[in-house]
C-alpha cells in the first residue's frame, strides 16, 4: 500500500535529520495472533470475500507470454534473500520488470520537495504545534525522537507527510539508513545489472497529490488515526511482515481495517474505505490496462506491493480477465 511511498519519503526525512536511532530489529511479533475468537472470525470473513487472498508468488501464462507476479514488501528484511535468489534468474531472463515506482522516481521526490515545497511543508500560517492538542503534539515529539527527527522541524510538515514519516518505525528506519532496501528495489538492481528494461506503473507526483491535495482537516484526521493505530510502530510493522512471509497478504490489509475501525476514531471505517478505494482499488484499476499492454507477448516480472495481488481489482484477477492462466510459482 503506502509503504513504498513511506519508505521513499523516509530517505527525504533522513536527509533533513541525519541523527537517527541505533539499529534494531523489527522483531517477529504478530498482533493478529493475539486476536480473540470473535475478532479472528471477523477478520476471516473480511478476507474470504477476496480472490487470491493468500500467496505472494505466482506465474501467469498465455500464448507468447510468461509473467511472474510477486507481491513485495518495500522495507528490508533478511528473510527476503531466498525470494530474491529464486527470482534472480526470472528477472535476468525477462524482457521487462514492472514496478510501482523505480529508484529514479524515489530520488525525484527530493527534487519535488525543493521545487514544490508546499506539497510537503506548511509554508505559511500556523504550524502543527498550533493545529494539534498539547497531548497530541507531545505524542508526536515522543515518536519523532525515536527516529531522530526534531520536533521544531516536523512542526512545519504537512500532516500527511508527518503521517508518512511516522509510518516507518524506528526498526525499519535505521535499516533504511544503513542502505538496506526492500524486495522491489533488490529486483530492480538485478534488472539494471542484466540490462533488463524497467517500467513503472505510478506517477510519483500524481500519487503524492492524492495526499497533499486533501483538505487540512482531513489530513489532520489521518494523522490522528496514525497516532491511534501505530502506538507501537515496531509491532505494527512486524505484524505486517510476519503475515507477508506466511502468505497472508489480504489478512494483513484487512487487519489494518479492523485496527482503524476499533481505534475509536470518528469516521474511522469511512476513512479506511476512502484509502482502500484511492490507494488500492483505484490504483489497481488504473494499472490494469497498463499491465495488460506491457506484458502482451513478453516474458515479464511484475513486482508490486503484496496488497495489490488480491481482490476483484487485483493484479492477478486483471491478468485472468486478459486470458492468462494463474498458478502458484
Amino acid at each position: 500500500m503506502i509503504r513504498v511511498l513511506a519508505a521513499a519519503l523516509s530517505a527525504l526525512t533522513m536527509s533533513l535529520a541525519p541523527g537517527l536511532a541505533a539499529a534494531q530489529s523489527c522483531g517477529t511479533e504478530d498482533l493478529i495472533a493475539g486476536l480473540d475468537a470473535a475478532q479472528k472470525a471477523r477478520l476471516d470473513a473480511l478476507v474470504a470475500e477476496h480472490p487470491f487472498a493468500e500467496g505472494t508468488l505466482f506465474r501467469a501464462s498465455k500464448d507468447g507470454s510468461d509473467v511472474v507476479v510477486v507481491g513485495t514488501i518495500h522495507l528490508p528484511d533478511p528473510r527476503l534473500q531466498p525470494l530474491v535468489d529464486a527470482l534472480e534468474a526470472e528477472v535476468r531472463a525477462a524482457d521487462l520488470l514492472i514496478l510501482e515506482a523505480s529508484a529514479e522516481d524515489e530520488a525525484g521526490l527530493a527534487t519535488l520537495a525543493a521545487t514544490k515545497p508546499e506539497m510537503f511543508f506548511l509554508t505559511e500560517g500556523p504550524t502543527l504545534i498550533d493545529m494539534l492538542t498539547e497531548a497530541e503534539w507531545s505524542e508526536v515529539t515522543d515518536r519523532l525522537s525515536a527516529i531522530g527527527v526534531p520536533g521544531f522541524m516536523a512542526a512545519k510538515f504537512q500532516p500527511w507527510y508527518l503521517s508518512m514519516t511516522l509510518a516507518v518505525p524506528p526498526c525499519a528506519m535505521t535499516l533504511l539508513q544503513q542502505g538496506q532496501v526492500g524486495l522491489d528495489r533488490q529486483l530492480e538492481i538485478i534488472a539494471t545489472d542484466a540490462q533488463v528494461q524497467v517500467a513503472t506503473l505510478d506517477d510519483a507526483e500524481a500519487l503524492l497529490k492524492l495526499f497533499s491535495d486533501e483538505p487540512m482537516d482531513a489530513q489532520l484526521d489521518g494523522l490522528r488515526v496514525t497516532l491511534e493505530t501505530q502506538a507501537d510502530g515496531n509491532a505494527s510493522t512486524s505484524t505486517l511482515i510476519e503475515a507477508y512471509f506466511d502468505g497472508r497478504v489480504r489478512e494483513a490489509w484487512e487487519f489494518g481495517r479492523i485496527q482503524i475501525e476499533d481505534a475509536g476514531v470518528e469516521n474511522g471505517a469511512e476513512m479506511f474505505e476512502e484509502v482502500n478505494q484511492s490507494l488500492l482499488v483505484g490504483r489497481n484499476q488504473s494499472w490494469e490496462p497498463l499491465i495488460v499492454d506491457m506484458v502482451d507477448g513478453k516474458n515479464a516480472v511484475i513486482a508490486v506491493g503484496a496488497a495489490h495481488l488480491s481482490g476483484e481489482s487485483g493484479v492477478l484477477r486483471s491478468l485472468e480477465r486478459a486470458g492468462y492462466d494463474i498458478a502458484p510459482f
